[in-house]
């Protein structure tokens, strides 16, 4: 286990197989944050941090350092509980469909995993402290995190059945058209629509 020094003089990437590597190399990279991490993880996710202490205690540890975690997962009705846990150790959590595998990134590491099982420790990380590697992870995950809604919004949305708001530009005419229609046929009372110029409302109007 000597290649996994906790001290680095060079700049190094490396992919480790094997639970106690991959847990090794998790824990060294959250002792080691002295700013901030930030981390996203699919649906299985916060199972595996709340269900094992070396993942938990760690997030306790980082926290009373004074360093802040932001994550984002995919929060479902299975995982929610795990996700309120989560809420009370993370700076701000937050929800995203979609997700697959996890990464985590602070100011000087970068770790990623392409598969998460409930249950399972990590069996398999790729690790790298190079510099343009941890500013592309801080890349991806701040594409993320500004696609991603508050974790007390998702979870209203799954506990009240509140229906998720959402703004989104369709650039192709026909879809718009398409949409106005769908929109009209599933109104029961009243819609409004704004349309930016008499031209346009013409064309919708005509079919043009």
């Amino acid at each position: 286990m000597d290649n996994l020094s906790d001290t680095f003089n060079e700049e190094r990437s490396e992919l480790l197989y094997g639970t106690e590597n991959a847990v090794q190399r998790g824990v060294q990279f959250m002792q080691k944050v002295k700013k901030g991490m930030d981390l996203f993880g699919d649906k299985n996710g916060p199972s595996i941090i709340m269900e094992f202490d070396i993942y938990r205690d760690n997030y306790k540890a980082v926290k009373r350092r004074g360093a802040s975690i932001r994550l984002i997962t995919e929060i479902t009705r299975d995982n929610i509980h795990y996700c309120k846990e989560l809420m009370k150790i993370v700076d701000e959590l937050r929800h995203l469909d979609g997700l697959i595998g996890g990464i985590a990134v602070s100011e000087t590491e970068y770790m990623t995993t392409t598969s998460l099982h409930r249950g399972r420790l990590l069996t398999q990380v790729f690790y790298s402290n190079a510099i343009e590697v941890v500013k592309q992870g801080q890349y991806i995950f701040n594409t993320f995190w500004n696609k991603a809604i508050p974790a007390k919004q998702r979870i209203r949305e799954i506990e009240e059945g509140v229906k998720r708001e959402f703004i989104e530009t369709i650039q192709d005419p026909n879809e718009g058209q398409t949409l106005i229609s769908d929109i009209k046929k599933s109104a029961s009372e009243e819609i409004q629509i704004i349309f930016p110029t008499s031209n346009t409302l013409y064309r919708y109007e005509h079919g043009c």
